[in-house]
This record gives C-alpha cells, sequence and structure tokens, in this order.
C-alpha cells in the first residue's frame, strides 16, 4: 500500500469554521430561547425542540460531527476513537466532555444542562425516558436500512438544530466536488473497477456493497463497483457484512482498485494490516498491481469524513494518471 501525505481540504475547512467561533452552541452558562418548533425525530416521535439551540450534547461520534459540520459546537460528545478527528481540529474537539461511552452518562449530561440531546436510535425506551427528563431528545438514524444514507443523518441534525439550509448548502457543495473530479479525471476513471474493505476482527474483513457509504462517494465519480463485493452481501438487512479472510479473493478480486478503510490520519488499524500480511490478500490482483489506497472512514459521519475520502480517491487519481 503507498503512503499518502495526509490533506483534509474542505473537511478541514467545515470544521475550522465550526470550532473558530460558531455560538450557536458554545457553552459559557447560555441558555436557550424560550421559543421551541416541533420537529419529527428518526424514530418517528414529534418532539419540541428550541428554536436556537445553544446546548447541544450529541451522544454518538457519528451525529458529532454533523453537528460541527452545521458550524455548531457541542457542549458535550459520545466517545470516539483517536484518529478520527482532523489533526488540526483534535485538541480543540477533544475538550469537549465526553458523556457518553456504550451507554449515556445521565449524571454527566445533566450538569451540562443541555437544551438539546442527539440519541442515536439504538437506545431502548427507558434510557431515552431517563434522557427525556433532562432535555428534549432527538433521535437520530445509526442503525437501520436507512444508515446507507449517510447525508440523512446530517440531515436529521439541521433539522434539530433548526439550519436545513445549512445541510443543502453541504450536500451542493459536494456534488460539485464529486462531479469536478469526475470531470478531471475521467479518463483515468473509465472502466475501472472499485472495491473497499475494512477490518474490524480476527481473522475476518470487512466488504461493502455499492449500495452503501462508500459507494455514494465513489460511484458518482464514475467508477464501477465491485460486482463481487455487491453480490457477497447481497441479502443482507444492510448491504455489507463481516467476512472469513478464506473469501478475500471471492469478493474483491474483481477490483482494479482497492481502498482500505483508514482514520483521518490515513492510517489502518491492527486487524487490516493483519489481513494484509496474509496471502490471500497478496494475491488480490489490485494489490499485486500496487493499486491499494487508504481511503479514510468506510463508515461516514458526515461531511469532513466524505471529503477526506475524496482527498485520498484524489491521491489514487493522479498515481494512476503518472503510470
Amino acid at each position: 500500500m503507498r503512503s499518502t501525505t495526509v490533506s483534509l481540504l474542505a473537511g478541514s475547512v467545515v470544521l475550522s469554521l465550526a470550532l473558530a467561533g460558531c455560538s450557536s452552541s458554545d457553552g459559557g452558562g447560555s441558555k436557550a430561547s424560550s421559543r421551541t418548533r416541533t420537529v419529527t425525530d428518526a424514530g418517528g416521535t414529534e418532539v419540541k425542540v428550541p428554536d436556537k439551540p445553544k446546548r447541544v450534547v450529541p451522544l454518538h461520534y457519528s451525529a458529532t460531527q454533523p453537528v460541527l459540520d452545521l458550524g455548531f459546537k457541542p457542549v458535550g460528545q459520545g466517545a470516539f476513537e483517536k484518529g478520527i478527528i482532523p489533526k488540526d481540529q483534535a485538541a480543540e474537539i477533544e475538550k469537549i466532555p465526553v458523556v457518553a461511552r456504550q451507554e449515556p452518562k445521565l449524571e454527566d449530561i445533566a450538569a451540562l444542562e443541555p437544551d438539546l440531546i442527539l440519541a442515536p436510535n439504538v437506545y431502548d425506551e427507558e434510557t431515552l425516558k431517563a434522557l427525556r427528563d433532562i432535555a428534549p431528545v432527538y433521535t437520530f438514524t445509526l442503525r437501520g436500512g436507512d444508515r446507507a444514507r449517510w447525508t440523512q443523518r446530517t440531515e436529521e441534525v439541521a433539522e434539530a438544530l433548526g439550519v436545513p439550509e445549512k445541510a443543502d448548502k453541504l450536500q451542493a457543495a459536494f456534488a460539485k466536488r464529486q462531479k469536478g473530479i469526475a470531470k478531471k479525471y475521467g479518463k483515468v476513471i473509465k472502466g475501472k473497477t472499485v472495491g473497499v474493505i475494512g477490518s474490524y476482527e480476527e481473522n475476518n474483513f470487512y466488504a461493502w456493497g455499492e449500495k452503501n457509504m462508500q459507494g455514494s462517494l465513489m460511484v458518482p465519480l464514475g467508477f464501477t463497483w465491485s460486482r463481487q463485493e455487491s453480490k457477497i452481501v447481497k441479502g443482507q438487512k444492510e448491504p455489507e457484512a463481516t467476512l472469513s479472510n478464506e473469501k478475500l479473493a471471492s469478493a474483491v478480486s474483481d477490483a482494479d482498485v482497492l481502498f482500505l478503510d483508514s482514520n483521518l490520519r490515513g492510517q489502518v488499524n491492527a486487524f487490516m494490516k493483519t489481513v494484509q500480511k496474509t496471502s490471500l490478500y497478496k494475491q488480490l490482483p489490485a494489490v499485486k498491481n500496487d493499486h491499494v489506497y487508504v481511503g479514510g472512514k468506510n463508515t461516514v459521519a458526515g461531511y469532513t469524513d466524505a471529503h477526506y475520502t475524496l482527498d485520498r480517491v484524489e491521491d489514487a487519481l493522479k498515481d494512476l494518471q503518472a503510470e
């Protein structure tokens, strides 16, 4: 796998704007507006939320990043892995208290005096009730059939925050960038089949079908998604699957270019490093042709993640163009 220089480009700019002084949710004892709006969350529940939330607490990173992308700074957040935040923003974001891991820390959340809590759609009703006793709770999509449409999570968070127009602007800018890459590198991309894999446990790898998050990033550029990879996850509730390493060849041997799950430092995890040492991996055509690249996070939290992946794809395309 070739090394790449990590550039954050548009994704970093998004977070920079959020941290540079957005007053919407910057803490400091700000009091919420008495005005409220009624919105319907991902679970179909009508929720009265502040018209202009000022003390927002997302309980999972898949909502924290959209909150930041939309120009808000949360007063609390869910746990996150090191390396998934842009390097130049990590120190600032790490100062925000972590108030949820597997389960939310109710006392810690209450101490922050939030006026809006963003909860993933994985909590039971008892947990949600306890959270609602603290502040209004908007449930967003983390799991389920719609999770592949990662833009939906930003749309949901934007609705809860009362800034849907900002989500529209982020989407328009991202789509424009995709079209620009497709035009600039059209001749390089034409006829190329792409596959994406990760690994999150011993002796297994993770395969992603075309209808998942990474597919929404790369297919619009003009790539053909690995038919083998889409076929091997067919029938799954979500178009993705954990598979034995023995199935590597049957999953992505048709891929001309292979992207690996990584953090936002261009680093793969220990499980992926182990996969890379196997003879089955080394025999993949993309590996033998030295067409393997880091691709950023396979699970896209928001536009910062998505832009980082496009950064890495552009690095790969420049490399392929030079051949």
